[in-house]
């Protein structure tokens, strides 16, 4: 088995690792309070070399671990990641993901898209606590502002994340597509 073989089938330990650290760890790595978004990077990446049928998967679990370490919103993660994810898938055969700026917008363009998403649940579960019929729920409120928080988090990271994936540009183009991996299956 090729060791690019056993990176795809060890994704789903991967990011949930990540997860782990960046719950704990990656606020060490934290720039004027905004910290990298390491489980949406490394899914990015290997959307980018995989394709989207896994990137979902990986998302999927990877936001749920996120979740679990956090304690956001169970299952907010996994959408953002997901939708995030929707938008790498976009630069595996359809784009090159050997041009730089395919890597670098699936990171900047993904960051964002997770930002917002992400935070339109937040909102919306915000919202959803203040009707009658649900407020017996208790569901926890995440008063946000949306603006602020676009402004002073989700920018800054997407900023940070693009600058880590344009360091890991040349290793991810060591990595050979999932196609050709197929090959040797």
């Amino acid at each position: 088995m090729s060791r690019n073989l056993i990176i795809y089938y060890a994704m789903p330990l991967i990011v949930l690792l990540l997860a782990l650290l960046q719950s704990t760890v990656a606020t060490q790595m934290a720039i004027r309070g905004v910290k990298p978004d390491l489980v949406l990077i490394v899914v990015i990446a290997a959307t980018l070399v995989y394709g989207g049928q896994g990137g979902l998967l990986w998302a999927f679990i990877g936001g749920i671990g996120l979740d679990l370490f956090s304690g956001g919103p169970f299952g907010a993660s996994s959408l953002a990641l997901m939708m995030a994810t929707l938008v790498a898938a976009l630069g595996y055969r359809v784009l090159s993901r050997y041009h730089i700026l395919v890597p670098l917008g699936a990171a900047g363009i993904g960051t964002i898209l997770y930002g917002l998403v992400y935070l339109g649940i937040l909102k919306a579960l915000d919202m959803a606590a203040q009707l009658p019929l649900l407020s017996a729920l208790q569901i926890p409120e995440h008063t946000i502002a949306l603006w602020e928080t676009m402004r002073q988090i989700v920018i800054p990271a997407m900023f940070y994340n693009t600058t880590l994936v344009l360091f890991l540009t040349p290793l991810l183009n060591r990595i050979p597509e999932q196609q050709e991996l197929d090959r040797f299956a």
